[in-house]
């Protein structure tokens, strides 16, 4: 029993970890106490002794347990030092948000991170609690070697080595189907090729989700956190299921249940059949007695309430769920589902009640395998979930047990030989294709500390085509668990201004601008009023493209100049204070209101620079000789860039009020093989976790525009506004390029009244909705002020209009739906 009591302990730590750190200590604290009530009262039962003592017999075993979980875990993919499944995604992704935010992890939109997180809690700790991002690779490999290790160990002592290679290799015989695509395919080479090269899994019922139980290497694979938590639950009741002689403890199969709710609960509801039948086996009297009955319910209650709450917060699936019949739509689909059950279910069915007819297979064992088979039979009936993810996770456990019982009987049947060698056939592909260059079709590309410093919504930046990914994991704002039973409230949202810059030069609304403006409830304008740059012919700094006003502003209006940083390079030092008197003098004079007079309220001035280090000198002393030429009450605020965020001790902090992060156009736009230059997250993720350090209060802007970039003889052109990828991969004149978002030019002609010639390369750039939520849920998150200004760049009625069409929706903390894609934007930063 102290293989069953360590495995205990392993399933339990995170708990501890989880009540103590994302509960109030009132609700942690009795939970902590059933807990080690139960751990008492296991050390009672079954008599264990703390003192370590293992026959040298034992260790041989033991070893090669460890060694083979040793290897398992690496060419898996855990800890990233091998190529990952594309499902570590996600879990890099939770990891990256646990290490990176304190305890309940909360975003920027008020929803927080809702998942079933035991596993892992204990590697994203020990990196939180040493500052060892870096190395948490190593503690993930670890921690999962740990509990794969103490599986084998357990499958071990259950059956030998003979459970050990059953359970490495068993499935279902679902390989019959590829024996007859093989048989019908009209080349049979270039099947087998397709065979070994695709991740191949047989799910029947095509519908959306699909209908599938894993295989145990396929399960590690893709999701160890519900893998392990399954194989070591359920290997302990088969552990007290053997020794069935022992002393009962019949709280232990509810206890099961309960700490696989947080490590998983579709594993816990498809442990729980198992664990019903092994406490009613253990026939004792005691259980039934109501002062019994009630102890065990208050145990259980109390190791299950918080995990409970936090997922009673949970934001809802809104594909649909139920019965498989409600799904069928053809007659087809009702004999593959027949099907399914059939190779799935019906085969085991049919071998364990051979041996029990044979008298190969004791009474008491057959009624436990039968559980199993009606628990398989059930998760076949019902879908959960954008993916069927219930059937997939629900059934490890029966499929663990039906396992167990193949392997007590003896393989020299034929009949069975020849459905075990079917199911081996998927299993072993997928091992052996660990010693290939690419072990899975879709292959994570992101390491821990690639996601940083993106929220758990950024994996919808990977499931584009199929489903809001990101609402699986969160829980609404306005959740039970954040008001009453989390350690802190809800933090406040952000006081934030809404904004538009405005880029023309001449200033005067359309109507549907004017409406944007109300229907956004945006209060403040950036208007460009002038260019400043340096004059070859005068050798002066003169100002150029000043804005003319054609109707006055109806909100706020910050007046913003351009500064060229070849106009500072050129200024002498006598220059730099006559240039802020001359700006401040134009500012005035273009004002269609007295914005800058005295005594006329607080109002603000924005200087756009991206100044160098040549350059820094002349700029902060042009913006200090400003503040002083600007009327009282004036604030001075200025644009900062992503390298100026990440290395200010070099590039220095302007002396201003308030700084306007500019989150675009950081790419290079020049260098055709650039994908993106306007707003790359791959690009921004390098810069955006430096922003929480950044010493001035920051506001934000975020592109609305788009362009295409024109290319002749590898070299820039010229930018194009406004057009599309649906604009050039419908015109006869172009032709998809190799290159990321790009189209090639076929022969020489005229597009959209601009002269092209054969082979010019034109790159489309645009901000997706998709890109600028995740940018908005990133920022909000970094940036530290509680006040600040959000403002999207630019107004005007084409870039506005490209985004009327709804293509997502965002769920927000007052349980509304939004459909308006710019109205989306503005409502995530908070």
């Amino acid at each position: 029993m102290k293989t069953v009591a360590l495995i205990l302990l392993y399933l339990s730590l995170p708990l501890l970890l989880f009540w103590w750190g994302w509960f109030a200590w009132w609700v942690a604290l009795p939970s902590t106490l059933a807990l080690l009530y139960f751990f008492f009262a296991f050390w009672q039962t079954y008599a264990v002794s703390l003192r370590f003592s293992l026959p040298h017999k034992a260790l041989i075993p033991l070893w090669s347990c460890l060694l083979l979980a040793l290897v398992w875990t690496y060419l898996a993919g855990v800890g990233g030092f091998r190529p990952q499944h594309f499902d570590y995604y996600k879990h890099n992704l939770i990891f990256n948000n646990l290490i990176r935010h304190g305890p309940p992890v909360r975003y920027a939109d008020g929803s927080y991170l809702c998942y079933s997180l035991a596993y892992y809690l204990p590697p994203a700790w020990v990196a939180r609690w040493t500052g060892g991002l870096p190395y948490v690779h190593y503690v993930i490999f670890g921690w999962t070697w740990l509990g794969l290790g103490l599986v084998f160990t357990l499958l071990s002592r259950l059956n030998g080595w003979k459970m050990i290679l059953l359970f490495l290799f068993f499935n279902s015989p679902e390989a019959i189907l590829y024996i007859y695509d093989a048989a019908k395919a009209p080349d049979f080479l270039l099947f087998l090729k397709d065979l070994w090269s695709t991740d191949h899994t047989i799910e029947l019922l095509q519908s959306p989700g699909g209908l599938l139980f894993h295989s145990h290497v396929e399960s590690f694979i893709a999701t160890p956190q519900h893998a392990l938590s399954a194989w070591l639950a359920t290997g302990i009741l088969l552990t007290v299921w053997k020794n069935s002689a022992a002393r009962p403890f019949v709280i232990l199969p509810f206890a099961l249940v309960a700490l696989l709710l947080y490590w998983s609960p579709f594993v816990a509801v498809g442990l729980l059949p198992l664990a019903l039948y092994v406490f009613w086996d253990q026939k004792t009297p005691l259980p039934f007695s109501i002062p019994h009955v009630l102890r065990t319910l208050v145990f259980v209650v109390l190791l299950t309430f918080p995990v409970l709450i936090f997922y009673a917060g949970h934001v809802p699936v809104t594909s649909a769920n139920g019965g498989w019949w409600n799904f069928l739509k053809t007659p087809k689909d009702v004999v593959f589902l027949v099907i399914f059950v059939g190779l799935e279910i019906g085969i085991w069915g049919f071998f364990i009640g051979n041996a029990f007819k044979n008298r190969d297979l004791p009474k008491r064992d057959l009624g436990l395998l039968l559980c199993a088979l009606l628990t398989l039979l059930a998760a076949a009936l019902y879908r959960y979930g954008p993916l069927n993810d219930f059937a997939r996770r629900a059934s490890l456990p029966a499929m663990l047990v039906i396992c167990w019982g193949i392997s007590t009987l003896s393989f020299r049947k034929p009949m069975l030989m020849v459905t075990l060698m079917l199911c081996v056939l998927l299993p072993l592909k997928q091992q052996l294709r660990w010693f290939s260059a690419r072990p899975y079709t879709p292959i994570v590309n992101k390491t821990i500390p690639s996601f940083t410093p993106y929220p758990i919504h950024y994996l919808g930046h990977f499931h584009r085509a199929s489903f809001d990914a990101a609402t699986q994991y969160l829980g609404r704002a306005d959740a039970w668990y954040l008001r009453y039973f989390a350690p802190d409230g809800p933090p406040k949202p952000k006081e934030v201004t809404r904004a538009f810059y405005y880029w023309k030069s001449t200033f005067q609304l359309t109507d549907y601008e004017k409406h944007a403006l109300q229907r956004y409830a945006v209060t403040r304008l950036y208007v460009k009023f002038f260019d400043v740059d340096w004059d070859m012919a005068t050798r002066r700094a003169v100002p150029k493209a000043a804005i003319h006003f054609a109707e006055t502003p109806t909100v706020e209006m910050i007046p913003t100049v351009f500064i060229t940083n070849r106009t500072l390079e050129k200024l002498s030092w006598g220059g730099v204070d006559e240039l802020a008197g001359k700006i401040v003098a134009k500012i005035d004079n273009l004002t269609p209101a007295p914005l800058l007079k005295k005594g006329e309220g607080e109002s603000e001035v924005q200087i756009d620079c991206d100044w160098s280090l040549a350059t820094r000198a002349k700029y902060f002393r042009l913006l200090n000789q400003l503040k002083k030429k600007l009327p009282d009450g004036t604030r001075l605020s200025a644009t900062i860039r992503l390298h100026q965020i990440k290395f200010y001790r070099t590039t220095g902090v302007p002396p201003v009020e308030r700084g306007m992060l500019m989150y675009y156009n950081m790419d290079d736009w020049k260098n055709p093989k650039t994908e993106n230059s306007i707003l790359d997250l791959t690009v921004a993720g390098r810069y955006a976790d430096y922003v929480s350090d950044y010493p001035l209060p920051l506001d934000l802007v975020l592109p609305v525009f788009r362009w295409a970039v024109v290319y002749r003889n590898g070299r820039f052109l010229r930018f194009v506004n406004h057009l599309t990828h649906q604009q050039l991969s419908t015109h006869s004149l172009f032709q998809k390029s190799t290159l990321p978002n790009a189209y090639i030019v076929r022969q020489n002609g005229t597009f959209v009244g601009i002269p092209v010639r054969r082979g010019d390369l034109f790159r489309v750039e645009e901000s997706t909705v998709e890109n600028l939520k995740i940018s908005t849920q990133t920022l909000a998150q970094e940036i530290q002020n509680t006040k600040a200004t959000f403002a999207l760049y630019h107004l005007d009625s084409l870039n506005l209009t490209y985004y009327a069409v709804p293509n997502a929706r965002v769920f927000l903390p007052e349980r509304k739906e939004v459909d308006d894609p710019i109205q989306q934007i503005f409502q995530t930063f908070r």
